[in-house]
């Protein structure tokens, strides 16, 4: 992947790499197909769906997010 070199809300220059916590400990949340659906106990229904990482780019003068949902989940 390419970084992205500009920020889509204020077109500053300086993009800061870093990434979305997840608090289970798994290291990075993720991107998954389709609308979320639930399960009998109230977590969303994730079997069988297409995952991907997702890599957050935060501008240093504004402070808006860039996402992107890039390779699949193993």
């Amino acid at each position: 992947m390419t970084e992205p070199t500009r920020c889509t809300s204020c077109d500053a220059q300086e993009l800061e790499p870093g990434f979305l916590d997840d608090p289970r400990g798994s290291g990075a949340t993720r991107w998954i197909a389709g609308v979320l659906q639930r399960g009998p106990l109230g977590g969303a229904r994730r079997m069988g769906r297409r995952r991907r990482e997702i890599h957050a780019f935060r501008c240093t003068s504004c402070g808006h997010l860039e996402l992107f949902a890039l390779q699949e989940w193993a």
